[in-house]
């Protein structure tokens, strides 16, 4: 859709129909003819090239469009309120669904702690806590999650803002009981040592991260690799393999169960970059400023 052709005056009735899903209860709160409402539709129609309306026996049911409309229009008009009125941002009024995405160690060692700071602050807040996954920058951009945690940088869209909050090291996660537990090796000589890997969506999906730490010309064969961290250290107990993760994950692990292989690498490529992901819209946001220093003062 081409916003230079579309009246932006027509949100405000879509937003109405969106909520009420109903042409009467709609001109009754803007105020308008149930005729006019229904013209007014049949433009928004055209200019999405969208029924977003299918009629029903209770009323008007949402196509696919019309559903994710109703998730980020409501943000849009509350931003663009705050913005216009000039209030200042406070957490304690915040209320809602907050829905956040963070790969798998961010979730695992920092996800809880997160959520329970956000609260702290935010109280009237509900909030869920996705995992990262391939169609996560999709719901950034559709304004269905409202921002995200994991690698940087992440080849996606220019929609979306990355701002570096964090950094993590990457070791050798082991069971306690490894020939190599408490040892160093060079990060070259973990070719010689059967690896096992965490697949982040947008970052290491066909290659292993140590293929990242490495660079181009080496080829990294890993012996197991999943998307849940769980699978991972129920293999390492069971075997010698060694999991390439944040020596943070440690602190959240059974001391008695497993260990760490310490990386040598005065290259530090075994470090790795961790940033915050939201919509660019949002770049100027209070709201997302206050999330931004909240996040970057829990993860290292």
């Amino acid at each position: 859709m081409d916003l230079t052709t579309f009246d932006l005056n027509l949100l405000k009735t879509l937003l109405v129909l969106l909520q009420e899903k109903n042409t009467n209860r709609a001109a009754e709160r803007l105020n308008k003819s149930q005729p006019a409402v229904s013209r007014t539709l049949a433009k928004i129609r055209e200019h999405f090239d969208d029924p977003l309306f299918i009629r029903h026996s209770r009323g008007l049911k949402l196509t696919p469009k019309a559903e994710a409309l109703a998730i980020s229009l409501p943000k849009l008009f509350d931003g663009l309120q705050a913005t216009l009125s000039g209030e200042p941002f406070l957490p304690e009024k915040e209320s809602g669904l907050m829905k956040v995405a963070m790969n798998g160690f961010i979730i695992e060692t920092y996800g809880y702690q997160i959520c329970e700071e956000i609260n702290k602050a935010a109280p009237n807040l509900d909030i869920e806590l996705h995992s990262y996954s391939a169609k996560s920058t999709a719901e950034l951009i559709a304004g269905e999650i409202d921002f995200a945690i994991s690698y940087y940088p992440l080849n996606i869209s220019k929609e979306l803002r990355q701002v570096p909050i964090g950094l993590l090291e990457f070791q050798l996660i082991c069971r306690s009981q490894h020939p190599l537990a408490m040892q160093s090796i060079t990060i070259n000589e973990m070719l010689d040592v059967d690896l096992a890997g965490l697949i982040v969506p947008e970052f290491n999906d066909k290659t292993m991260l140590v293929q990242h730490m490495m660079g181009d010309g080496i080829d990294i064969k890993p012996k197991f690799r999943c998307q849940q961290v769980n699978p991972i250290l129920k293999k390492i107990s069971d075997s010698d393999i060694l999991f390439v993760a944040p020596i943070c994950l440690l602190d959240f692990l059974d001391d008695r169960k497993y260990n760490y292989v310490n990386v040598i690498d005065e290259r530090k490529r075994n470090e790795m970059k961790i940033a915050l992901i939201y919509n660019s819209r949002y770049m100027r946001s209070e709201k997302y400023l206050w999330i931004e220093k909240l996040v970057d003062g829990i993860i290292p």
